[in-house]
């Protein structure tokens, strides 16, 4: 025979179980939908992709700085003329 707390706990300990399920498998559901993004984007040209990424983020701040040299330069030849 068991009694009403022991019930009380059962019903809690039940209900709290498939919620941690349910975190646990949004978690995975989630960790697999990455890894299956990770995996399609190591197509054919991931080795071109990846060099011209680390192209861009070496020559991104010198193509600004020159930008606003040239920039710079006009206005200044412009104020001369």
């Amino acid at each position: 025979m068991s009694t009403p707390h022991a019930e009380a706990v059962s019903r809690l300990s039940a209900s709290h179980d498939p919620m941690s399920n349910e975190f646990v498998s949004s978690d995975f559901t989630a960790l697999a939908a990455h890894m299956n993004d990770c995996q399609l984007s190591r197509g054919r040209f991931f080795a071109l992709r990846a060099a011209l990424e680390s192209l861009h983020a070496t020559a991104s701040p010198r193509i600004v700085t020159t930008g606003a040299v040239f920039v710079c330069c006009g206005v200044a030849l412009l104020a001369v003329v």
